[in-house]
């Protein structure tokens, strides 16, 4: 059985229904996954920062300016679903990512406004490989098909009010544990800039 119709299966063992072989089923359970499989994946993607998910790029710089307010633009990759950080090069040193600090920025639509010639950036992306998925996010994932499919498949109010709160439970327990990981990077980064702080007294 494939990734993909196992973390269905979870979603519709937690409704009480029927488990399913494909997505191409006549059932009417697997007609409704279809319906909702992509929404939901890109969804929950977007909800949290999966390590898994999470990748680095460098976009670049439009040649036509925004009409006002920002002095650069930069196209958003169309595998980026949610952009996450975006980084300047700080004035003082180049050459490390120590020294790159957090640029003032907006999205607006799929483009990345902002003064800074150049950017480095952190983003989710669409992942459509089931297989490198985190145990965490498939849990995370099948409960958000379980909201989604719930009323369709159960017609009942109550059944969605509790699958709501098993996804609502399931998605912070994933960011709490997901987000823990490269903790000891930010401290010891953290530790880094304060005693810049007390060296050079310009931080």
């Amino acid at each position: 059985m494939s990734a993909k119709i196992s973390v269905v299966n979870v979603a519709l063992r937690l409704l009480g229904a029927n488990s399913i072989t494909s997505l191409e089923d006549d059932a009417h359970e697997a007609k409704v996954m279809n319906d909702i499989y992509f929404i939901a994946r890109d969804a929950v993607l977007e909800e949290a920062e999966w390590t898994f998910a999470t990748k680095r790029f460098l976009p670049a710089k439009e040649a036509t300016a925004p009409a006002w307010g920002w002095t650069s633009s930069f196209p958003i990759p169309s595998d980026i679903l949610r952009v996450t950080r975006v980084d300047r090069l700080d004035i003082i040193a180049t050459g490390s990512s120590m020294n790159r600090r957090p640029a003032e920025y907006e999205v607006e639509g799929r483009k990345i406004l902002t003064n800074e010639d150049v950017i480095y950036c952190k983003g989710i992306r669409r992942i459509e490989d089931e297989g490198i998925y985190s145990a965490l996010f498939d849990e995370a994932f099948a409960a958000k098909l379980a909201v989604m499919a719930c009323y369709s498949i159960t017609e009942s109010n109550q059944k969605i009010q509790t699958m709501s709160a098993i996804y609502a439970d399931t998605i912070k327990k994933a960011k709490s544990r997901d987000g823990m990981q490269g903790t000891t990077r930010r401290l010891r980064n953290k530790t880094v800039q304060q005693s810049r702080v007390s060296s050079r007294g310009i931080w």
